[in-house]
């Protein structure tokens, strides 16, 4: 994508790349979502194991960056219905135990797409998902995976996430905007995985995330979440774990 406003850059192409994206995923997601054990162990293995599927767009008329995303590559090539409910989490712990085995990889999976707020709604989405598909065809890939986060669902967290991916927009698109991005470049929706994140934390550090008090043991509804988090005062320990949603897109031509 380029034209008077954008262009894709690339941590490889560009010096300055970890600048610019410096603060848009802090921008883009709830806080308590920034505190997940497997992205804060091995983050950093994005750009060391896999540089070359990393990439933003860039605002030029202003040197911002609009959006970020960011995949990997995985061993696993088998039934897309056979994918596991540790969604995210799983992704990310394959791709780094595949590589220090050497396995050849197969398959691409999408870890994130951030779009900052100030450059929501300008179609981007669909922009950034079609240039991630086509690092994936460049590099032979059948498949590219998704664990969609179905960013609505935080409007509806007591609504079972298998019965939300069966909504329907007036056009027979799915209800929920990030999957309906996915949906109209190609996407299957294959089915929800229940595990994809496990975040914990102490009552105090929930409560720094989500700006709530927590005065006693329950489930309780809180911003930015797809279903609520349980808070055990007892043993310190609130737990959130975070439904998403397992899309597939062919890449073969």
């Amino acid at each position: 994508m380029r034209d008077s406003q954008f262009h894709f850059i690339t941590p490889l192409e560009n010096p300055n790349y970890h600048d610019l994206i410096t603060g848009l995923a802090n921008a883009s997601w709830p806080e308590f979502m920034l505190h997940d054990p497997i992205a804060d162990e091995l983050w950093d293995n994005l750009y060391n194991l896999f540089p070359e599927f990393q990439f933003a767009l860039l605002d030029y008329q202003n040197g911002r960056v609009a959006a970020l995303a960011n995949s990997l590559a995985i061993h696993w090539d088998g039934d897309e219905n056979d994918l596991p409910e540790g969604g995210w989490d799983w992704v990310f712990r394959q791709a780094v135990e595949d590589h220090a085995n050497g396995l050849p990889a197969r398959t691409q999976c999408a870890i994130q797409i951030a779009i900052h707020p100030d450059y929501r709604s300008q179609g981007l989405s669909s922009s950034m998902v079609k240039h991630m598909r086509k690092i994936g065809q460049e590099k032979g890939f059948k498949r590219l995976i998704a664990p969609v986060r179905p960013n609505q669902k935080s409007h509806f967290p007591l609504i079972d996430i298998d019965h939300y991916i069966t909504w329907k927009t007036a056009g027979d698109l799915p209800y929920d905007a990030w999957l309906r991005v996915h949906a109209r470049v190609g996407a299957r929706i294959v089915k929800a995985c229940h595990q994809a994140m496990d975040i914990r934390g102490t009552r105090l550090e929930w409560e720094k995330w989500t700006g709530m008090k927590f005065p006693g043991s329950g489930e309780y509804v809180i911003d930015g979440g797809l279903v609520p988090m349980k808070m055990d005062v007892n043993l310190d320990l609130g737990i959130y774990i975070e439904p998403n949603v397992w899309t597939v897109h062919d890449l073969a031509s």
